[in-house]
């Protein structure tokens, strides 16, 4: 992997991180600022993808999908929960970064049973 790469990687993990921080921040915003503030987060994060495929890259979140072992994330949580099958990514803490069908930053989640 290229340092540049890696570098454009982490800068997408950061931004990334950077919107989701906005979308809970906006439940405190008066409800006449917020579709405003909505709107430039939606804008951002169109920014952030088209950055992104400009160089065949893109940011993978793992919300409400089964986990398994060949998804490119990390859990944080994997020890309470040995051996089992029955898993879920309750939350995407960090996505992974892709770049031609090959993982080039791993993602970090936090796990759940299935109910």
């Amino acid at each position: 992997m290229a340092e540049s790469e890696e570098t454009m990687a982490r800068l997408a993990v950061e931004y990334w991180k950077l919107l989701r921080v906005l979308e809970r921040a906006l439940e405190s915003v008066p409800d006449g600022r917020r579709e405003r503030f909505a709107s430039q987060g939606r804008y951002a994060a169109d920014r952030l993808d088209d950055l992104l495929k400009e160089r065949k890259m893109s940011v993978q979140s793992f919300d409400g999908m089964d986990f398994e072992i060949n998804l490119p994330a990390s859990p944080v949580n994997g020890d309470e929960f040995p051996n089992r099958t029955d898993v879920v990514v309750a939350r995407t803490i960090e996505p992974a970064v892709i770049a031609d069908m090959r993982p080039i930053l791993m993602g970090k989640v936090y796990l759940a049973s299935k109910e």
